[in-house]
Order: C-alpha cells, then sequence, then structure tokens
C-alpha cells in the first residue's frame, strides 16, 4: 500500500501528496522513501514545469516523524537510517530543477514544518499553525532545522521555535520569513492554481537556471557571488528560451518556449 500519491495535470504540473490523513500526513520510512522517489522522478521529468507539495484531508499538511515507529527504532542505525531520509527528501526538493510549491493547511509541525519551509514556495492558509514542538517530547528538528534557518537568516528565530517548541500561527511564519504567501482557506486552491499557471508558462530552462543559481548564491560570499551571477545571466542570455523571449517581445506576441 502506497502512502503518496502522485497526479500530472495537462500543463505539466506534478502534485506529490501524502497521503496518510489518518495518521495526519506522519512520515515514516516507507513515506520518506516514496517522497525521494517521487520527487527525483519530477525532477528528471522534462515535461513537469511545476511540483506541489501537499498532505491529504484538511487537518494537517504533515505532522511531522511518525512518534510511533520512532519509539521502534532500537538502534543508532535505525534512527540514522530515518533521519537521513528526511534529509535526502529535502535535498530532493532542492535539487529538482521545477520549482516546489508547498500547498499547507492545518497543522505543519516538526519535521511536516521543514518540509514547508524547504519548499520554494509555502502557500499558507490562515488556518496553518506552523512549529517545531519535538522538545516536548525529548527530541531535537535538528536536519529541519537547516531550511529554516536558511529561510529565516535569524540564529535567534531557529532558536526560540526549536527550544520552546511553540506554534506558530500563518501571519506569524509570513512574518518570519516562513512562508511565501498567506490566503483564506476558501481561497487556497485558486490562489495555488494562479500560482502554478504563472509558473508553468514561463521558459522551464530558465526558471530551472534561476532555482539553481538561488540556492548556489545562499551559500557563497558576497564578491564570489557575484562573478557567479555574472556566469549565470551570460548562460541564461545565450539560451534559445532567451533569445526568444526578447524576439516575442519586440513582435508583440506570446512566447513559444522549447526549454532549450
Amino acid at each position: 500500500m502506497t502512502s503518496v500519491a502522485v497526479s500530472t495535470s495537462a500543463t505539466g504540473v506534478r502534485t506529490i501528496c501524502i497521503d496518510r490523513a489518518e495518521r495526519r500526513n506522519a512520515l515514516d520510512r516507507a513515506t520518506l522513501a516514496e517522497l525521494e522517489v517521487a520527487l527525483n522522478a519530477a525532477g528528471a521529468d522534462e515535461s513537469v514545469r511545476v511540483i506541489v507539495l501537499r498532505g491529504a484531508g484538511e487537518r494537517a499538511f504533515c505532522a511531522g516523524a511518525d512518534l510511533s515507529e520512532l519509539l521502534g527504532h532500537e538502534t543508532i542505525e535505525a534512527s540514522r537510517q530515518h533521519f537521513d531520509a528526511v534529509a535526502r527528501v529535502i535535498q530532493a526538493m532542492h535539487r529538482a530543477g521545477p520549482p516546489v510549491v508547498a500547498r499547507v493547511q492545518g497543522f505543519a509541525l516538526a519535521g511536516g514544518c521543514g518540509l514547508a519551509v524547504a519548499a520554494d514556495f509555502t502557500l499558507a492558509a490562515q488556518s496553518a499553525v506552523l512549529g517545531l514542538p519535538e522538545i516536548e517530547v525529548g527530541l531535537l528538528p535538528m536536519v529541519v532545522s537547516a531550511p529554516i534557518y536558511r529561510a529565516t537568516g535569524s540564529r535567534k528565530i531557529v532558536l526560540d521555535l526549536l527550544l520552546t517548541g511553540r506554534r506558530v500561527d500563518a501571519h506569524e511564519a509570513l512574518a518570519l520569513g516562513l512562508v511565501t504567501r498567506v490566503v483564506s482557506d476558501e481561497r487556497l486552491d485558486d490562489e495555488l492554481d494562479a500560482l502554478t499557471a504563472r509558473l508553468a508558462a514561463l521558459s522551464p530552462s530558465v526558471v530551472r537556471l534561476g532555482k539553481e543559481a538561488v540556492y548556489t548564491l545562499c551559500e557563497m560570499e558576497y564578491g564570489a557571488a557575484l562573478r557567479y551571477l555574472r556566469e549565470m545571466i551570460v548562460l541564461t542570455s545565450l539560451t534559445d528560451d532567451a533569445k526568444e523571449g526578447i524576439r516575442a517581445f519586440f513582435e508583440k506576441r506570446s512566447p513559444q518556449w522549447t526549454g532549450r
């Protein structure tokens, strides 16, 4: 029985759904393995323009690790395999060429908070609640602290969330830099459709280059980043899509992207 459902729209939007609503979409090792496979497959498929990550049902995007499985870990290696799988899923999201959009409604806690924040775009409903409550059960959200620090750029924010375990609502999450946009629950899917349609309509090759550039520059010294970005814009300007986009602008028509 699979715990991840995958579907693709005619416009190239690949939806990956954590399908464990009865467990608030908690992450056991089987689910993490399926997520990694699905994300890698989406990233390798040139017909995919956007990846949407969501949870089944309305109660939770993802409540984090399946604690009943964690309780059964009897060795360091068993725990290492679980948490290494979390890291691999986050890395798969970042490596995927198409932008990853997290659709967050309800709870996004612990590892689920990490996955939501690690997405390139995080679209949150007003009902969304994010947090790192692991400390309340004697654990720490070590792996997912990395994308949260990258998103907020603040040691104090990470320490506050990590060491208090407090939850934040969608609007505070927006202010902290954990989510991209907040919309009403009723408008969440409409806003998701509008965002994915916008992203899918752009040049796939340029979108992929832009995503790669942002993740790379975040890890570079300022001067090196400027030199790297100079080369990336040179590369971008020489793509077929850039030339087509410029021609279309002057000819007052819609560009026809080829992804090259």
